[in-house]
């Protein structure tokens, strides 16, 4: 038995988150948790340092939920360079009106000649530089909106000329090191910044709820047939 193909169950209480959740993501996923009744994938770990890289959601999830264990697959992840970081892109679905509102103290201040990696407010025809970080301008959005990430600067500017889209902000890339650093210091990014590219993660497991707290792990019920995971709800994350 590997860690490869048994990660293994680790304290929740041990684990240094790097960023935030979105809190209306944190509500599906509870009811979705509790309805499935089981763990989908293992969440990542780096081993150096047990900072979450992904999985922050169902840890909060899993943990509101009475568990205290989760399934977990670490990895080296200042040192392996196949590991690649990038960010998330929000796009914003409901009323332009009220997003431009809310937004609208950024837009104010913003100067695109004076900061050049200023995020941008991109609508359906016009985009706009924000002079906030991603802090303040998550801030303002999270808990009044519900937010769809996208993988990628197209993709958002494509959802933004979307129907039922109130619009997208593009923010700038980021770095392994300020990962860690946010992790170790407490002071954790916003929600979804960071989207990471692992390879040779466990997929397609799902493990019984029941077993995180008594550590007991059965070895094929944590994983079914790749078909049956196609058809299930892919929320999980």
């Amino acid at each position: 038995m590997t860690e490869e193909t048994h990660p293994p169950l680790l304290d929740i209480g041990l684990l240094r988150p790097h960023e935030q959740t979105d809190p209306i993501r944190l509500e599906e996923l509870k009811k979705q948790l509790a309805a499935d009744g089981y763990q989908k994938d293992p969440i990542i770990v780096d081993e150096r340092h047990l900072i979450v890289i992904d999985g922050h959601h169902r840890i909060l999830a899993l943990r509101a939920l009475g568990y205290t264990k989760v399934v977990a697959h670490k990895i080296k992840y200042l040192d392996d360079d196949r590991i690649i970081v990038k960010t998330w892109h929000p796009a914003v679905k409901g009323s332009r009106a009220e997003l431009l509102k809310i937004l609208q103290p950024y837009l104010e201040d913003a100067n695109p000649a004076e900061n050049q990696q200023a995020a941008l407010l991109v609508l359906s025809e016009t985009q706009h530089p924000l002079a906030a970080s991603r802090e303040a301008i998550m801030s303002s959005l999270l808990g009044r909106f519900s937010i769809e990430y996208a993988p990628d600067v197209e993709t958002a500017k494509r959802l933004a000329r979307s129907e039922g889209y109130a619009g997208a902000i593009v923010f700038n890339s980021i770095d392994k090191d300020q990962v860690v650093k946010a992790a170790l210091s407490g002071r954790v990014l916003p929600p979804k910044t960071t989207q990471h590219i692992i390879p040779e993660k466990p997929v397609d497991w799902f493990i019984p709820l029941e077993t995180l707290n008594n550590g007991v792990q059965q070895e094929q019920t944590a994983r079914r047939d790749h078909q049956e995971a196609g058809s299930r709800n892919p929320l999980q994350n």
